[in-house]
């Protein structure tokens, strides 16, 4: 079967990264995807740093949204690519690069907001809403198994294609539901 696509704006992600969102943060001021802090060689913030906002539906769906700062090894990264947990001695450290079976291991995922050099370090979506007001790029799909329902809980997979996305997850006691569907995939 072909990969398929979810629009960003029916997935409600679940955080599954460690800590909790950082109080005394503010959004930074020249947003997530600023050239100070963001796809950048050195970081610029503390390795799982995270930053919750409200996205108040002008853009994008409503509701909370949380970013977390990580750091990510693979290949070049698009907007919208689902990476996971890259090294489970670490957590802060993804890719987006599929490494056998990935539905039940349990690896914490995120979705790339920018375009990302591998080794670099950024913010990455890993709960909530698509907070498409604050980041543009999250507006559009992200890539699926073509097996994905309405009300489905999903988890990180390998698909057909070369990268990562999203499956139905199959009940196993390890899977670690990463999101939530509020519509069917779409099949090519």
């Amino acid at each position: 079967m072909a990969d398929g696509t979810l629009d960003s704006a029916y997935l409600v992600l679940k955080d599954n990264w460690p800590g909790a969102p950082a109080h005394n943060l503010s959004t930074p001021t020249d947003g997530f995807t600023g050239a100070t802090h963001h796809n950048v060689a050195t970081a610029a913030y503390t390795l799982g740093t995270k930053i919750q906002v409200y996205n108040t539906g002008t853009t994008g769906p409503e509701g909370f949204a949380t970013f977390i700062y990580l750091q990510i090894v693979g290949t070049v990264a698009a907007a919208r690519e689902v990476c996971a947990l890259d090294v489970k001695t670490s957590m802060t450290i993804v890719t987006n690069v599929k490494a056998g079976d990935l539905i039940g291991t349990g690896l914490p995922t995120c979705v790339s907001i920018s375009a990302m050099t591998t080794a670099y370090y950024g913010w990455f979506w890993c709960g909530g809403v698509a907070a498409e007001e604050f980041v543009a790029d999250l507006d559009g799909d992200i890539a699926t198994d073509s097996g994905v329902a309405l009300g489905s809980g999903v988890v990180a997979a390998d698909l057909t294609g070369t990268g990562i996305g999203y499956s139905i997850a199959i009940g196993d006691a390890t899977d670690l539901i990463a999101a939530f569907a509020l519509k069917t995939d779409t099949n090519p």
